[in-house]
């Protein structure tokens, strides 16, 4: 299958995934990037009607990136901070 990509983020086809789609959960590693994880039947469905599923993706990813943002910034603070 060739690389495919929702919204300039990698879709990473893994039929054991259970939810329509996933991505991974931010964590404190820099050179993480956000990837959708869809079976099979779900690149067919959207590949369907792009139109349909696009807001709902790029939504998916803002949030993804706020929340990595976050992430990022508190481990900024966590090395800032003194140990008690």
């Amino acid at each position: 299958m060739k690389q495919i990509e929702w919204c300039s983020v990698p879709v990473i086809v893994d039929d054991d995934t259970t939810e329509l789609f996933q991505m991974p959960a931010p964590d404190e590693d820099e050179a993480q990037q956000p990837a959708f994880r869809v079976t099979e039947s779900t690149v067919a469905l959207v590949s369907e009607d792009f139109a349909l599923y696009e807001p709902s993706l790029q939504r998916m990813e803002e949030d993804w990136r706020e929340a990595k943002k976050r992430v990022m910034q508190d481990k900024k603070a966590q090395k800032l901070t003194p140990a008690a």
